[in-house]
């Protein structure tokens, strides 16, 4: 009765807050660090194109006294792969501008190929957008932040701690990504579904106790699904569904937590995901490939895999990230995934 009573007044004052301050994309789009930024303030863009036997995904993430970068490339029986993963502000072979409605990514440098020699790969990226963004905080159901927070123990210390998990901007764009690379005098040019993932504001990966991003594209649509676990919201599910340009947003879903608690990989995950349409979509991944990503000195362990996706039996493809704090006793906070009400 309490859990109800508390998540309709939390969903309320989500959509009142939600319209007094609506999203500002324009000014999002030109978020840069200030000079005098914290360490602990992020600035990510991210990118992840998939389709038939080619995925490319990137990441730079600047800070004020690093960049952390991803990069790799897996087409065919071909995967190049950047090892390292933090440089020098100003040092790193990835860059991300924006030129016009586009976005540019251009790399330089030393990959490794099928993870064993070293080769020279110089590449562009040229994102154009297909639908509308889609903003984390304004545009998902407000009920999926409300039965979050109201299944937590209300006090003086939890709504301290939950300013920890405001005040960062993500939000994400459906296009698709023009590419061309050349390595060893060979060049290739393809264009695959993209989507770009922007989020900025504190990240301290260290807060978070573990992770699972599910997303999903194709020429005719995108999936996502967000799980995250925090010390002030044991789980937090968001999600989306695009089909012929229509988006519809996630209600509930019945992903089985047993499957992610473990603090491992996983192979395939399945799931039923119920839309605000009344519509359920059923969602079946299958990993394909895998790049392990390690964040402030190994507080926290991210990793990337490549998946092929069954969705309502349509094929998609996508990435299967999932992530663990390094003390594993903190996973969805140590309590009985039972329990939570979704």
């Amino acid at each position: 009765m309490f859990y109800k009573l508390k998540t309709k007044l939390i969903e309320k004052n989500i959509a009142k807050k939600n319209v007094s301050n609506p999203f500002n994309y324009e000014s999002a789009e030109s978020y840069e660090l200030s000079k005098d930024a914290s360490k602990w303030i992020n600035n990510s863009y991210y990118f992840s194109a998939h389709e038939g036997d080619k995925s490319f995904f990137c990441r730079l993430g600047i800070r004020i006294n690093q960049i952390e970068t991803w990069f790799v490339i897996l087409d065919g029986d071909d995967k190049y792969c950047l090892k390292e993963e933090l440089f020098e502000v100003g040092k790193s072979p990835l860059k991300v501008i924006k030129e016009n409605d586009k976005w540019i990514i251009s790399f330089s440098g030393e990959v490794i190929h099928n993870d064993k020699e070293k080769v020279s790969l110089t590449f562009k990226g040229e994102f154009t957008s297909t639908n509308k963004y889609l903003d984390f905080t304004s545009d998902m159901p407000p009920v999926r932040m409300a039965k979050a927070i109201a299944q937590e123990k209300w006090n003086k210390s939890f709504f301290k701690e939950l300013e920890n998990v405001s005040g960062q901007t993500h939000y994400e764009q459906v296009g698709s990504l023009n590419i061309e690379y050349s390595v060893n005098t060979k060049e290739y040019k393809y264009s695959l579904p993209c989507v770009r993932d922007h989020s900025f504001g504190k990240r301290d990966w260290n807060y978070m106790n573990n992770h699972l991003w599910l997303m999903a594209v194709s020429p005719h649509g995108q999936f996502n699904y967000s799980l995250v676990s925090y010390p002030a919201i044991s789980v937090l599910e968001v999600g989306n569904y695009i089909k012929d340009n229509k988006t519809n947003y996630l209600i509930s879903a019945d992903l089985d937590f047993n499957k992610i608690a473990t603090g491992n990989n996983i192979n395939e995950i399945s799931l039923n995901v119920k839309l605000d349409n009344g519509e359920v979509i059923n969602v079946i991944a299958n990993v394909v490939d895998t790049t392990v990503y390690h964040f402030q000195g190994d507080e926290y362990t991210l990793i990337e895999n490549i998946a092929t996706y069954k969705i309502n039996n349509e094929t998609f493809k996508g990435i299967l990230e999932i992530g663990f704090n390094k003390d594993k006793t903190r996973i969805f906070n140590s309590r009985n995934i039972r329990k939570f009400k979704r």
